[in-house]
């Protein structure tokens, strides 16, 4: 914390002494890497101080998720590796990591002792269909500049301003009643906190994406990971998820890049290699029947990308699981 201004630890310090609630993913993310929330009303922000006892074990491309509306979290103990789309890179204490929507994003490696205040809220907690000013507060998620990293650092000239918007954020989130007051003052505090944060983050002259564009966006991502979830045991056509997702295939392909940062082709195999390593923890089946379960032209298939991505063979993990 020695690099951070007096405004960036002072917000650190409060929250090191509240309470910090244990976050697990297990059993929250579905077939499609989806991970959905519930927000509550009249205010649909959700801000929690989590704490990571059990994390390392879901840390890495196994959890890498989606979801649908905005994220934000400041570190404010331990250091990690965040990857999010084709962008990657390492966060600590007083950095904020902006997560965008739609995006395949997780943690790869994390310290132990990692705890952070998470800020979720879906895009009607800022504007309304059509308010395009207060629709600029999300610029650093929807008009990042190509090749921007998600990422403000603690040490950053405008880092003082955000976290002196958040403490006083956070200090109505813990301290006050719930009730319209609260809600208002939360509000308040948190798009001043967005108003500061778009001068960290260089941004492109575009308009935002329009609310019905984006539930279109959504819709057609939906479609086609269902489509997947469903047919990946079987020799899975792009044209195919394309006609289900009601797109031309070459748009498609853009799209989907586009949407989650990923490549179609890298989505669907991730997802076999880790069905396929769900199998060997959980069944005794042989190796070329799970390759046939999975999606796999044959054994010599689910070997090589197995191999890539828990760098070791499937007979070889499945001991060590068990083991």
């Amino acid at each position: 914390m020695t690099d951070l201004s007096p405004a960036s630890q002072k917000l650190l310090t409060y929250l090191s002494h509240q309470k910090a609630e244990v976050f697990d993913l297990a059993g929250k993310i579905d077939s499609r890497r989806y991970l959905g929330r519930s927000f509550p009303e009249p205010l649909p922000l959700i801000v929690s101080l989590q704490c990571y006892p059990g994390y390392r074990r879901m840390v890495g491309e196994n959890w890498m998720h989606w979801h649908d509306y905005y994220e934000c979290f400041v570190a404010l103990s331990g250091r990690g590796d965040f990857c999010s789309g084709n962008d990657r890179f390492l966060f600590g204490p007083g950095d904020m990591v902006l997560v965008d929507p739609l995006k395949i994003h997780g943690v790869m490696r994390m310290e132990a002792a990692h705890t952070a205040l998470v800020m979720l809220f879906p895009s009607r907690l800022i504007a309304a269909p059509g308010d395009s000013v207060n629709q600029a507060l999300l610029a650093p998620w929807d008009r990042r500049r190509p090749g921007i990293l998600p990422l403000m650092k603690g040490c950053d000239l405008v880092a003082p301003a955000v976290h002196e918007a958040l403490l006083a954020m956070v200090e109505t989130w813990f301290e006050m009643p719930e009730d319209e007051d609260r809600w208002l003052r939360l509000r308040l505090h948190f798009m001043t906190a967005l108003l500061h944060l778009r001068e960290a983050f260089p941004t492109h002259h575009q308009e935002a994406p329009q609310a019905a564009d984006r539930a279109l966006q959504e819709e057609r991502l939906r479609r086609a990971l269902d489509h997947v979830s469903l047919h990946a045991h079987e020799s899975l056509s792009q044209p195919a998820v394309a006609k289900a997702a009601g797109m031309s295939t070459s748009r498609f392909r853009a799209f989907f890049k586009e949407t989650t940062g990923w490549g179609f082709s890298q989505y669907v195999r991730e997802l076999r290699v880790e069905r396929a390593a769900k199998l060997l923890r959980d069944t005794d089946d042989s190796v070329a029947t799970i390759a046939h379960l999975t999606g796999f032209a044959d054994q010599s298939h689910l070997l090589r990308c197995f191999k890539i991505k828990y760098a070791a063979s499937p007979v070889a993990y499945r001991q060590r699981h068990r083991a």
